[in-house]
């Protein structure tokens, strides 16, 4: 029985050929001379007819020859994270003669679908994205990976699946963070997270929990907020600590940028830091040593992320395994002023 969800993959399976082959061969209209034979060309079209095959915007990035152009797709470049990575992913592929579309999402997953499908009708030698994660439904990356596009994720991953990317180990950083609050003494320690949909924040919510846990102390549903990866998200977090009865004495937030907003409210309303709050962030934007208090925060390898993408990509455009499908790259912490004189 035909399945309405038929792919590239699932015709050139049936005709007995290459998905290469068989994109090839639906690309254009009869008549038009291909370098396959007639009996080739005819099997993958009734392929197409049996299985009610109906072509991907996703897979018009398959037109065999390199067109030299990668797309780079991310939610942001208003995060110098982001601004950096995607900067030495542009260097490392011109070294190799390729040029770079970039697109911004805006963290819009509609928008995310729309901007791949538009990169794909260029066509696009593959792609290298930051997903937007509204929800955990990799299905657009799904389709991507059923019709053969290549792609890496950088920064965020989907759970259970063979998608080839390159992250940080953010379980590790929130217990790097963690430890050092609770070694300066701190025993009521807020977490300030993103949406629990993207991996990075799932990661380090989950190594806040479990460095708590480990260390003998219940964490506590009061001192756990989630709001948006922006300044205006860490005030409204740290406003709302404020309102308990025993606020923080100490607060780990997911991003820089929400620590920023929790330290603009600490100093408005006279909270000495680190005295009263110790402060710690993550990522070390290119600003957070010369804040006013400077920031201590779990350091991402912005330039190395970069430079494994570009090196995964490239390996899997050339047809080979990369080494490490799922690339996990060390943070480290960088204790400033916020948790120590």
């Amino acid at each position: 029985m035909a399945r309405e969800t038929a792919t590239l993959a699932d015709v050139a399976r049936l005709a007995g050929v290459a998905t290469s082959t068989a994109s090839r061969i639906l690309a254009v209209t009869r008549g038009q001379k291909l370098p396959y034979s007639a009996q080739t060309q005819e099997s993958v079209r009734n392929a197409a007819s049996l299985l009610n095959y109906r072509p991907s915007k996703l897979a018009r990035g398959l037109s065999g020859a390199r067109t030299g152009i990668i797309g780079l797709v991310i939610p942001t470049l208003e995060d110098s994270f982001f601004t950096a990575a995607t900067t030495i992913v542009e260097q490392e592929l011109a070294k190799k003669g390729y040029n770079v579309i970039l697109s911004n999402t805006g963290g819009d997953s509609d928008l995310e679908r729309a901007k791949v499908e538009d990169l794909l009708s260029w066509p696009v030698d593959g792609l290298i994205v930051a997903p937007v994660q509204q929800t955990d439904d990799a299905g657009l990356f799904w389709e991507l990976w059923r019709n053969g596009v290549p792609f890496v994720l950088i920064d965020r991953v989907f759970t259970d699946t063979p998608f080839y990317s390159v992250t940080t180990d953010d379980h590790a950083g929130a217990t790097m963070a963690v430890e050092h609050l609770l070694s300066i003494g701190r025993k009521r320690i807020a977490c300030v997270s993103g949406r629990a949909t993207v991996s990075t924040n799932r990661a380090r919510r989950s190594g806040y929990i479990d460095t708590l846990i480990r260390h003998g102390v219940l964490p506590n549903p009061e001192l756990s907020v989630e709001v948006l990866p922006t300044e205006a998200g860490g005030r409204e977090a740290m406003e709302g600590f404020l309102k308990l009865d025993t606020p923080p004495d100490a607060v780990f937030c997911f991003s820089d940028l929400m620590a920023i907003g929790v330290m603009e409210v600490c100093l408005e309303q006279g909270i000495r830091i680190p005295e009263d709050v110790a402060l710690v962030g993550y990522a070390d934007l290119d600003y957070s040593a010369v804040l006013r208090i400077p920031l201590t925060t779990v350091r991402q390898p912005r330039n190395e992320i970069g430079l494994a993408a570009a090196g995964v990509f490239l390996a899997q455009l050339d047809g080979l395994k990369p080494d490490n499908a799922d690339l996990k790259l060390p943070v480290e912490l960088v204790i400033r002023e916020s948790t120590q004189k």
